[in-house]
Order: structure tokens, then sequence, then C-alpha cells
């Protein structure tokens, strides 16, 4: 992948997340509001927050990934650009299940919290590669 595509994708999304996670913040109001339909007050808001905040933090990771392309221009793969963007939005769904009742932080029971857990651990490895990659072509490249 050129160099410049990779920035601007991770630029993007990054981009993108914030403005996702901004919306998310606003909608949180609602159940707050007198005129909420009451379905709304069983979602565990916490684990919405946190999942809120998560997707700021990884918006931030991906711009990082950006700059540090910008300043070490290193060869990078499509596929550890891809892994930092995937990853970036799966990583904070567990959180999402959480508000709902399922444990994604735990490979028992059920197989919605399976497959809700596996896609955390999915989305863990993927960060975990792309930045790994990263970081070994970049020191790679003084």
């Amino acid at each position: 992948m050129p160099l410049l595509d990779a920035q601007r994708l991770l630029l993007f999304s990054a981009g993108l997340a914030v403005f996702f996670s901004s919306l998310l913040g606003m909608a949180m109001l609602i159940p707050m509001q007198p005129w909420s339909p009451s379905g709304l007050k069983k979602i565990k808001f916490k684990q919405i927050g946190a999942a809120h905040l998560d997707w700021f933090m990884l918006a931030f990771m991906q711009g990082l990934a950006a700059a540090l392309m910008n300043v070490f221009e290193p060869n990078i793969h499509a596929s550890a650009v891809w892994a930092l963007v995937v990853g970036g939005w799966m990583n904070p769904l567990p959180y999402v299940f959480r508000a709902f009742g399922i444990n994604a932080f735990s490979f028992s029971g059920p197989p919605m919290q399976k497959l809700s857990a596996s896609l955390g651990a999915a989305s863990s490895l993927a960060i975990l590669y792309g930045w790994g990659f990263l970081l070994w072509v970049c020191v790679n490249s003084f």
C-alpha cells in the first residue's frame, strides 16, 4: 500500500471514529431524559461509556500511526494498516455487548458470549499485529 494512501486511510478512519464516538456520546443522553422510553433504561450505560471512550482512544491510536508513517516513511504493508483500522473499530465492541448483558470478556458461556469474546480477542490481536509491524519497519528505517 502506498504510504500516502495508508496515512489517508488511518486519518480518515480516526476522524470517522471521533465523529461516531461523539454521536454515541450524544445518544447516551437520551435515556436520562424524562421522556425517554423505559426500555432504554435497562441498558448498562457505564459500559456504553467505556466503549465511547475506547473509540476515542483508538481514533488517536490510528492518528498516531499515521504520524509515525509521516516521520519514518516506512514501507508499510496493507495488512498492517487494515489491522489497525479494523482492530480500532472492533476493539470497543465487548463493552457494547456487556451493556446488553453479554460478558464479552470471558470465553465461557453460550455461543453469543463466545462469539463476542472472540471478536474482542481478534481485535486485540489485529492491533498488536498492526503496531508490531509498524514499529518494526520504523526501527529498521534508521
